[in-house]
């Protein structure tokens, strides 16, 4: 009896560190880590921590994001990179703490209206996906300062974004775009702007010289640029040439 009770009390032992191994794996201090797992959707209970800031998924075989992720109102950070994400849901809107959205590698043809509201944003990084326009509520991104767009098919870009004033580097290379919007002069922090490959423009429109904090313009070889661009390479203007 005594032999019983003791093997009782070790399979006992061993349930209870199952347990524990799952809860560690669900609300441990790894909770924010869920990249390369294999998964085809978020797990239930990672909408239960709302006190989450950083949620990786990069890596997995997504192809929406639930709605349930404008729970997590705590949230600074969402890496989305490298899964099959065809759009972002409206409710992303809702995470106003948000700082950095990653969503490259996928295959986005659009960003909801509502992602103007993330009113923290700095970084929005969109490379790879199969976007064709952005929202004109892009200008309401008041804090946004790095916007990546490579390898897309973008044949324009919102006149609105001249409103995103604490943009200071903007990435445009490999895209459609036929012509920049002069709004974008109004940004007058603007530091880098890349668009070699960008588009079958030919030429930079003059009223950018209005960006008189810019340091690196990256062109295609033969992109005509207005002479204001020109003088201004011999102090703090590079310009690269693809």
């Amino acid at each position: 009896m005594a032999i019983r009770a003791v093997f009782f009390s070790f399979i006992l032992l061993i349930g209870m560190s199952s347990c524990a191994v799952v809860d560690s794996i669900q609300y441990g201090a790894d909770l924010e880590d869920l990249n390369k797992k294999g998964l085809d959707s978020i797990p239930s209970w990672v909408f239960e921590d709302t006190n989450t800031k950083v949620l990786r998924l990069y890596g997995n075989s997504l192809d929406s994001l639930s709605y349930r992720i404008g729970e997590l109102v705590n949230l600074e950070e969402l890496y989305l990179g490298r899964n099959d994400l065809k759009t972002l849901p409206p409710e992303i809107g809702k995470l106003k703490k948000l700082r950095i959205l990653s969503a490259q590698y996928n295959e986005i043809e659009q960003l909801p209206k509502e992602i103007g509201e993330l009113e923290a944003l700095e970084q929005l990084i969109l490379n790879q996906n199969e976007l064709r326009s952005l929202p004109s509520t892009l200008g309401q991104l008041k804090n946004l300062q790095m916007l990546q767009l490579k390898y897309n098919f973008l044949d324009s870009l919102p006149t609105s974004i001249g409103e995103c004033q604490k943009l200071q580097f903007i990435y445009l290379n490999r895209n459609n775009i036929l012509a920049l919007p002069e709004s974008l002069s109004d940004i007058t922090g603007l530091k880098e702007i890349y668009m070699a490959g960008a588009g079958q423009m030919t030429d930079v429109p003059e009223v950018l010289c209005k960006i008189r904090m810019l340091e690196v313009l990256e062109v295609d070889q033969y992109t005509l640029l207005p002479t204001c661009f020109i003088v201004r390479q011999t102090g703090i203007l590079t310009i690269i040439r693809r």
